[in-house]
């Protein structure tokens, strides 16, 4: 059996940008846990949490965008292009009219509650603002395969966070430097997706009715699956922020950068085959044995650094953070696991959004409903926080089988397959 997998082509460069932005959001959270210390620390990793979370509408477009150019309506590339400038010129108008109605609210909250952290808050809004306009121009550097181009603009949303960072929190600026880090970074992203989408921008036609009604249409359902996604994979910080001591949410907060750096593989597999998978969705071809090769990859490398970490947990936390954020070591074998069961998800979301299936990117939306439950009920140390985490995980992988397991996108039916394929002398099997 000979395997070839050219779905994955732009692969080098999405790694390296993944491998950028990790590594510039890690020397982030590394320098701010030593400058900041615990207290603060669990703030700012909650806020930046928060960011996430709020960036979803914005992942839904880079969805929308990439799956529309990547396969355009009527086979008509200029049509791709009308929804796009119409799309990212909106996003820039609308952004700070909702950021004033999230300003307004924030102020409105500290009024009656003094204790709310309103500077941070407030400031945490403006990082969000020009989410809309990058997520865009991701989408449709990534519908486009211009997968350099890609790199750049997304490395960017984490590589200045440490150098932007040093300096302010040496002023003694504290969490307001964390997020205004964060603010540098994604206004820079911005303003380059931006340069590199600019034949797009410049001019275009009015998109046709029924292209945009359809765009939008299809938002609605990826907004819930990626709110879903943005809950599960960052909810679990918010939760020990507002349910632990402050220097136990600091140890946890910590532990969850090194314990989520699993995520890296799903993200990249997932980055590469949504425009792919959205192209042969659109030529009726099967994609099925694709999903069951990127998430058996998922849960195989995820399940090797779990394991790897359960003797190593407290030196490498004591190397990344220092003796101070140790307390949370035990936790991080299992962190790890968890985290990667729910970078599994990421994948099935990707696949279903690419094909423009949208049964189980609703039924994650549910989940991360079942998330916020059980975190209300289990919360009273990390190692619960981490468990929710992991059945969440785990039932959001039987969910997907239950209702896909029979059909052509079934992971276990297409990865036993593979499997029988394998054990066939000379057959040959071509996956992408």
């Amino acid at each position: 059996m000979r395997l070839r997998v050219p779905s994955i082509a732009g692969g080098p460069p999405v790694l390296a940008a993944l491998i950028a932005w990790n590594a510039g959001n890690f020397a982030f959270f590394l320098v701010a846990g030593h400058m900041l210390g615990p207290e603060d620390y669990g703030l700012a990793v909650a806020l930046l949490a928060v960011t996430v979370v709020l960036s979803v509408p914005c992942n839904a477009l880079a969805y929308g965008v990439a799956r529309v150019v990547a396969a355009p309506p009527g086979g008509n590339p200029e049509r791709a292009t009308a929804l796009y400038h119409r799309a990212w010129w909106r996003a820039t108008w609308l952004a700070p009219a909702l950021g004033a109605v999230a300003g307004a609210v924030i102020v409105a909250v500290w009024v009656a509650h003094r204790d709310v952290p309103v500077g941070p808050l407030l400031l945490t809004v403006v990082a969000v603002l020009p989410m809309g306009a990058l997520f865009l121009s991701l989408g449709a550097l990534q519908g486009d395969h211009r997968y350099r181009g890609y790199a750049v603009a997304f490395s960017l949303m984490g590589v200045p966070r440490p150098i932007v960072f040093v300096p302010l929190a040496a002023l003694g600026l504290g969490v307001y430097a964390a997020v205004g880090a964060s603010v540098v970074s994604l206004g820079s992203a911005a303003a380059v997706g931006a340069g590199l989408t600019a034949a797009r921008l410049v001019r275009a036609p009015a998109p046709e009715p029924g292209d945009w009604s359809t765009f939008l249409r299809s938002l609605v359902p990826m907004a819930a699956g990626l709110s879903g996604i943005a809950v599960l994979t960052n909810v679990d910080v918010i939760a020990a922020k507002l349910a632990l001591p402050d220097r136990a949410a600091g140890e946890f907060a910590a532990v969850s950068v090194l314990a989520k750096a699993v995520i890296l593989v799903p993200q990249a597999v997932a980055i590469v085959l949504l425009p792919r998978i959205a192209a042969r969705a659109a030529r009726g071809e099967a994609t099925g044995r694709l999903l069951a090769v990127a998430v058996s990859l998922t849960l195989v490398v995820g399940g090797l650094v779990s394991l790897v970490l359960i003797p190593l947990a407290e030196p490498i936390v004591r190397l990344a953070f220092g003796s101070k954020y140790v307390g949370g070591a035990p936790l991080l074998a299992g962190f790890a696991a968890a985290s990667t069961l729910l970078g599994a998800l990421i994948v099935l979301v990707n696949h279903h959004v690419g094909r423009g299936d949208y049964g189980f990117v609703w039924a994650v939306g549910g989940l991360a409903l079942v998330d916020v439950a059980l975190l209300g009920a289990f919360h009273g140390s990390g190692a619960q926080i981490v468990g929710v985490d992991a059945v969440v995980g785990a039932l959001g992988l039987v969910i997907h089988e239950v209702m896909h397991g029979r059909s052509a996108d079934g992971v276990v039916r297409n990865l036993a397959g593979l499997v029988r394929d394998a054990q066939v002398p000379g057959r040959r099997r071509i996956v992408g």
